[in-house]
């Protein structure tokens, strides 16, 4: 709680370093390898101005029974030792004013800078009631109550250039003096992004320090709430697993009976018990203080994912009840015309497949033979690669929880999808599981928000590029969409049946999984997300997109940028693996034919993928 001495700050600046002093009289958060400094003297205790800048990753709070001539030391120091390793500096001190954004700035130096801060603060979204942006030029930068912090003459000398920002204080009811909290975090969010790129503008023409863009700027140390809300929110993750729990554990059985109904009764299918009470762990959840994470871009990633935990145990508690089809809506979302319409394209130009005669069929304990091979060839070229399989007898067809493949102890897979599921599974599911666990956020193994649907569709792009993706596969995810659109319309079981034998030529066994996936524990949508995610995925190439960023872990397509945010501020680790399969040529001619153009319908196996 002593003084920073001028000796450490200059230490931090000469390393590259950063320091986060509490002091009697305020905060300092400084990165030494940032030529700036944010300053919020602060009118009252706990002055929520402050949180304007407690995300950010060189910032000074000053309390209000501070000694000026201590804070003004304090930031001379910081000026003189930043400037001397950065070649110039730049200072804003930050205030609270009546209804108008005012930038206070000098004529001609700094003027990227400055015409940056007021663009960015002209097309502030939560800039509301009309709140003006107003530049004044001239000597003060400062409050009208305060002394300055440096002088003109003093900011000369040292190479520093200083503004002023008076931001207007619609934050606060202007009659209660009460703080609206949302908005004010909103407000800081989006100054936070002003900021940041005018900052970005004073690094490239004032700075030597070579960045890759403004998202740089963020702080490199998240602090501790972001970790502990992240540790919290992946153990509530893990307490749970949705799809096996709102999958039947009685699904073959089930189709046993339905055959021999011939096909005329709907079955009746079985569930696992909830391994927890639902209302204990949305207290658990709501008892994560997200309201301690300072940084935007972690809290907007953490508050999504409370959002969609809550959802999922709603989902859960409603099973075979009414309400869960609505729950499973708002989980993955409505069914665009678009991806009905694609659907329906899929099965008119791809013909049914001739039927085959059984041969020779993979079971589960030859897959998982196979599947260890694979995670051989990760394990020598990661050591710390450690998921195995497991065979399960109540489970149908494939899954990978937590890492781990699991495998149904029915399967029979024909061998020339053996490949193809492998790199589904193995090659993105566990990879992106191992991946993700080699990064500081538990999340990106666990899964953030909504990652479902990339995942899916990198995963039915792996079996395209293994050249696994045949006609029965296609078809497949095509009927899928269809039975999840009946499921909303209402149809009932025997009638999505119906409709997939004997409108579009599904063989009754398939049929039957595809409309029991969709109607399990009161109408399950998820099964819309291959091909949607397949589409996407496939537009994210066709645009020129990298496929690299997406193995970083489990995330959404809209996580891309944060992602590389993350990296950019030196957050995230390199990723340790990528699939096996890229290395391929035939996977790589693939590639390339997708760009070309390449339509869903001839993405069928061949050779290059053609039809």
């Amino acid at each position: 709680m002593t003084p920073v001495p001028a000796a450490e700050v200059a230490e931090a600046f000469a390393r590259g370093q950063s320091l986060d002093e509490e002091l009697s009289w305020g905060t300092l958060v400084l990165d030494a390898a940032r030529p700036f400094l944010l300053v919020v003297r602060e009118r009252e205790p706990d002055d929520p101005l402050s949180h304007l800048v407690r995300g950010e990753a060189s910032y000074l709070a000053v309390n209000p029974e501070a000694d000026p001539d201590r804070v003004r030391a304090v930031v001379r120091s910081v000026v003189e030792a930043g400037s001397r390793e950065h070649g110039a500096f730049l200072v804003v001190e930050l205030w609270s004013g009546d209804s108008r954004f005012r930038v206070l700035a000098p004529d001609g130096p700094g003027k990227a800078t400055v015409t940056a801060l007021m663009e960015g603060l002209s097309a502030l979204e939560v800039k509301r009631r009309g709140a003006r942006v107003d530049l004044e030029v001239g000597e003060r930068r400062h409050p009208p109550e305060s002394e300055p912090l440096l002088t003109i003459s003093e900011s000369h000398r040292l190479g520093c250039l200083l503004l002023g920002l008076e931001v207007p204080s619609s934050y606060r009811d202007p009659e209660t003096g009460d703080v609206y909290p949302v908005f004010l975090r909103s407000l800081a969010h989006g100054l936070s992004e002003v900021l940041r790129r005018a900052l970005f503008e004073f690094v490239k023409v004032q700075s030597g320090t070579e960045l890759a863009s403004y998202r740089a700027l963020g702080r490199r140390t998240l602090g501790d709430a972001v970790w502990e809300a992240d540790r919290e929110l992946a153990a509530i993750d893990g307490s749970f697993d949705s799809l096996l729990l709102v999958s039947p554990v009685n699904a073959d059985a089930a189709w046993e009976r339905f055959r021999d109904s011939g096909y005329e009764r709907a079955p009746d299918f079985r569930y696992r018990l909830l391994p927890m009470d639902p209302d204990l762990l949305k207290r658990r959840l709501y008892a994560v203080r997200l309201e301690d994470v300072e940084d935007p871009a972690s809290w907007r990633l953490l508050r999504d994912k409370r959002e969609e935990l809550d959802r999922q145990i709603t989902l859960l508690a409603d099973r075979n009840s009414p309400g869960f089809l609505q729950g499973s809506i708002r989980l993955f979302g409505h069914l665009r015309a678009g991806l009905l319409e694609r659907a329906l394209e899929v099965l008119a130009e791809i013909p049914v497949p001739a039927a085959s005669d059984r041969g020779p069929r993979v079971g589960a304990r030859d897959f998982a033979a196979r599947a260890e091979e694979e995670f051989e060839h990760y394990r020598r070229q990661y050591p710390a690669f450690s998921s195995e399989s497991q065979i399960r007898p109540d489970l149908v067809g494939l899954m990978v929880s937590s890492g781990k493949l699991l495998i149904g102890e029915g399967l029979a897979l024909a061998p020339e999808r053996v490949e193809a599921m492998i790199q589904h599974e193995v090659g993105t599911h566990v990879l992106t599981f191992v991946n993700g666990a080699a990064q500081p956020f538990l999340q990106l193994s666990r899964g953030f928000a909504s990652y479902d649907e990339l995942q899916e569709g990198l995963g039915v792009l792996a079996e395209y590029l293994v050249g696994g993706l045949d006609a029965h596969r296609v078809r497949l995810l095509a009927g899928r969409v269809l039975a999840v659109h009946g499921v909303m319309e209402g149809a009932e079981f025997v009638e999505t049946f119906r409709q997939l034998h004997r409108e579009h030529d599904f063989d009754a066994y398939t049929a039957f999984g595809i409309a029991t996936r969709a109607h399990e524990s009161g109408g399950f949508t998820r099964d819309m997300i291959y091909l949607r995610g397949l589409l996407g995925v496939v537009e994210h190439i066709r645009d020129g997109g990298d496929l690299e960023p997406m193995y970083v872990g489990k995330i959404a397509a809209r996580h891309l940028d944060v992602m590389q945010e993350f990296r950019e501020r030196g957050v995230l680790r390199p990723t340790p693996l990528m699939p096996r399969f890229m290395d391929r040529p035939e996977a790589r001619d693939r590639l390339a034919a997708i760009r070309d153009g390449l339509p869903l319908h001839a993405m069928v196996s061949s050779p290059l993928g053609t039809a």
